[in-house]
């Protein structure tokens, strides 16, 4: 007899501000049976980079794994084979980081360590054990670093993959100019 392999699902958490850009973020979104796309946008938007948003859609997922991606950001086609990949040679259920390629064509991760500017929500896979997650902080522009920074799985347990995962629909301005934390803040750019 023939015996199908069980696979674990994905809920797709999206902020969103309510940008034209979402319909084709949602268009690169590969679903399987069971998987979930949970848009989350607030009228009116949080204007805290989407963190209250992702907070929210993290509190409402059902799936056994969270996958975060804004809503002018796109994941590149057979994305959802890889993750599956991902999951099944991590038999024990570690946060796993993919990269991300800038439009400019700057790649994340440059390194395999948990830092501010070496990550970003758009490659995160993390097993949606709740309370292992820590909160997505509001008022943070770095909330992708402090989330993956203070879960409670121990940082040398994430899983660091090769494969870049997603396009981000925008460039790194701040590192492009070189700019420190408080010189982008004053600028608007996150």
């Amino acid at each position: 007899m023939y015996e199908t392999k069980k696979y674990k699902t994905i809920s797709f958490v999206v902020p969103s501000t309510g940008r034209d850009s979402l319909k084709k973020t949602l268009a690169s979104i590969e679903t399987w049976a069971g998987d979930e796309v949970l848009v989350i946008k607030h009228n009116p938007p949080s204007r805290n980079w989407g963190n209250a948003e992702r907070q929210e859609g993290t509190d409402k997922a059902k799936c056994d794994y969270l996958a975060f991606i804004d809503d002018d950001d796109i994941y590149v086609e057979g994305h959802r084979k890889i993750m599956d990949d991902a999951i099944q040679e991590n038999v024990n259920d570690y946060p796993i980081m993919f990269k991300m390629k800038y439009p400019s064509g700057r790649i994340l991760w440059v390194d395999k360590k948990i830092r501010c500017g070496n990550i970003g929500a758009p490659m995160f896979l993390v097993p949606d054990i709740k309370e292992n997650l820590h909160r997505w902080e509001p008022e943070r522009s770095a909330a992708d670093f402090i989330f993956a920074d203070k879960w409670a799985w121990p940082a040398r347990m994430t899983v660091w993959r090769e494969e870049i995962i997603a396009y981000p629909g925008h460039n790194d301005e701040k590192y492009e100019k070189k700019l420190n934390y408080a010189e982008a803040k004053k600028l608007g750019i996150k």
